[in-house]
């Protein structure tokens, strides 16, 4: 009787590195942008409220969904290269740039690609196959960081950074 392809284990193994995989870049991908995200979300907040934002997000909310999706598609097969160019960059020893182009390339994603998917994000839902992809990914990045936010590293480097925050707090508070 020949195999299904669920009952191949050669194709159960390429599952499970597959996943093990997308799991490991959604996982980098996450604290990347969490990291980077966070210090930034102050300008990004300002940025949206300015006339030219808020005309440009209208547009975009009222574009048809495909359109959206070509909106982000753009701006991500630019931007998203850059990413690993920085890595290779990393990898081969030339760590400052490596590190600047990193960054460089995440705020330029942040304030482009996180812009147009928010404010597109309910057109974009409107694509079944792109909103199961989106579920799925999501899916992943919960559990890891949730996961990883139960290690003790995590749970000591979340302590550090309180009590750092919590000194600062102090200090300006004492300051004053």
């Amino acid at each position: 009787m020949p195999s299904t392809p669920s009952s191949n284990p050669a194709i159960a193994v390429m599952r499970v590195i597959v996943r093990a995989i997308a799991t490991i870049v959604v996982v980098i991908w996450s604290v990347f942008d969490e990291v980077l995200f966070r210090p930034l979300r102050p300008v990004v907040a300002w940025l949206s409220r300015l006339r030219l934002f808020e005309t440009i997000g209208g547009l975009i909310a009222r574009t048809p969904p495909y359109g959206v999706l070509l909106l982000l598609a753009v701006p991500f097969v630019l931007i998203e290269p850059l990413k690993v160019v920085a890595l290779y960059l990393i990898a081969t020893g030339v760590f400052i740039r490596g590190v600047l182009l990193l960054i460089f390339s995440y705020v330029l994603s942040i304030f482009t690609l996180d812009r147009i998917y928010h404010t597109g994000h309910s057109q974009l839902m409107k694509i079944v196959w792109f909103a199961r992809i989106m579920g799925w990914i999501g899916g992943i990045r919960d559990r890891a960081f949730g996961w990883v936010k139960a290690t003790p590293a995590w749970l000591a480097a979340a302590a550090t950074a309180r009590a750092v925050r919590d000194w600062f707090r102090s200090l300006v508070n004492s300051a004053r």
